[in-house]
């Protein structure tokens, strides 16, 4: 890989110098990122200003898949918040699992209208597979705090809208430290002549445990790969809102397939100009939905 390089300043004004080596050595989940994916990378980083090392922007490569560029979800936070134009939000979280909904409205002050999306929890939710059961069930963070992991799924995806320029194309990682948003407007008004804990009554979440502790590894669920949603908490994460995914994942523990060389054969088979010899157990995340249809076609087909 040629050694490529950037040099820019972040918005606070530090210096910041990126190489080619850097993101393969330090910042790419796997080694395996083309020169391509990289300076794709090292020229977002220059555009956002971001700062990878202060995990600011992630990429999250894995063998088979493209690279992925991932925003955490304080850094758009922060850009909404200094953006001339903001005028801050609302939240509001409904109903119980699984039919719970949160809805996220964005103000700017140069638009009649706020943005507002609706995020459903079978949607957003993200599950990481068992290994003794072979089922999907919610990471740490989605099974201790629903309510308040769905109204930064909703948030996130509003803030983008409502500031499309703030993080490009980049996806945004919701799962990081639980916060307190001051810019709520919601939270604000509740705080007004409020006796007892707002945060704890609107959203579950006490005020004092202002971040979450780190997520236990626990030996049943598959915890060897990185995952694009936490790159500090690898597991095997496949979200609800990923349908073919998900499919495919119940597909196979009803086929009872759960040998890597099985696995192999399968995609040999759907992909005969695809060399899979090196492919890991992970193989699906990240891969195309148009992929991974046609390896669930071929399961259907497949007898018993």
């Amino acid at each position: 890989m040629k050694e490529l390089a950037v040099a820019y300043s972040d918005e606070k004004g530090q210096e910041i110098k990126l190489t080619a080596s850097d993101i393969v050595e330090y910042i790419s989940t796997d080694s395996s990122v083309t020169e391509k994916e990289v300076v794709q990378f090292l020229n977002m980083c220059n555009y956002l200003k971001l700062n990878p090392f202060l995990k600011e922007i992630y990429l999250i490569k894995y063998k088979d898949s493209p690279a992925t560029f991932v925003i955490s979800y304080q850094t758009l936070l922060k850009r909404a918040e200094e953006n001339k134009n903001f005028d801050g939000y609302e939240t509001e979280v409904k109903g119980e699992i699984p039919n719970m909904t949160a809805t996220a409205i964005v103000y700017r002050k140069d638009r009649s209208y706020p943005v507002k999306i609706t995020v459903n929890y079978r949607e957003a939710v993200k599950t990481t597979m068992d290994r003794q059961t072979r089922e999907l069930k919610p990471t740490n963070m989605w099974k201790n705090m629903p309510e308040w992991m769905l109204r930064k799924v909703a948030l996130a995806r509003a803030l983008k809208e409502a500031f499309p320029s703030a993080v490009g194309n980049a996806e945004v990682s919701v799962s990081e430290i639980v916060d307190i948003d001051t810019m709520d407007k919601t939270v604000k008004e509740r705080r007004k002549n409020y006796k007892g804990d707002v945060n704890k009554d609107l959203y579950g979440i006490e005020t004092s445990s202002m971040k979450a502790k780190p997520e236990e590894v626990k030996t049943e669920e598959v915890k060897t790969e990185p995952n694009p949603e936490d790159p500090e908490s690898p597991e095997l994460v496949s979200g609800s809102g990923q349908a073919p995914k998900l499919k495919l994942y119940e597909l196979l523990k009803k086929k009872n397939i759960t040998k890597l060389s099985s696995i192999k054969e399968i995609l040999k088979s759907v992909f005969p100009n695809t060399n899979f010899d090196k492919a890991g157990k992970y193989v699906f995340e990240n891969m195309p939905d148009d992929r991974i249809r046609k390896v669930i076609e071929y399961l259907k087909e497949t007898k018993e």
